[in-house]
């Protein structure tokens, strides 16, 4: 993904939480994590994700 269609993405994802507001933003992410691990070739690579997206939270 190109510089410019990651922050289209981000901007996209933004002002989709903006819509849906703040007291379903933790359940559309986790549905949006969802959709994305399960498109992941395996387990493991899905896995490996989760900790990667934990270890950036816990930074």
């Amino acid at each position: 993904m190109s510089e410019a269609q990651l922050e289209l993405t981000y901007t996209a994802l933004a002002e989709c939480i903006g819509r849906v507001g703040e007291n379903k933003t933790s359940l559309l992410l986790a549905t949006l994590a969802l959709d994305l691990l399960s498109q992941q070739a395996d387990v493991k690579t899905a896995l490996a994700h989760i900790l990667q997206a934990e270890r950036l939270a816990n930074t």
